[in-house]
């Protein structure tokens, strides 16, 4: 799976890692809006997609100090 995700661009990371976070805010707000009636399936499925998202937006930003955006690219400005 690394070197897979070695191809990866800032973007794709970034977009990726907001995706998951968000789906998993997703899943809390729907938790709270059923009465927490199926908590023992969305709360573990809502940590892992914010475990993902996490480590995404972690490669997102490694690969913005990096200057990896996209191939033949030159660095970011800050």
């Amino acid at each position: 799976m690394l070197r897979t995700m070695k191809s990866w661009s800032f973007n794709t990371c970034a977009i990726a890692g907001f995706s998951c976070s968000s789906f998993a805010v997703l899943l809390i707000i729907v938790n709270a809006l059923t009465g927490s009636v199926a908590v023992t399936q969305i709360v573990p499925v809502a940590i892992v997609s914010l475990v993902i998202g996490g480590a995404l937006s972690v490669r997102a930003h490694i690969l913005w100090m990096h200057g990896n955006n996209a191939p033949g690219t030159n660095k970011p400005k800050r």
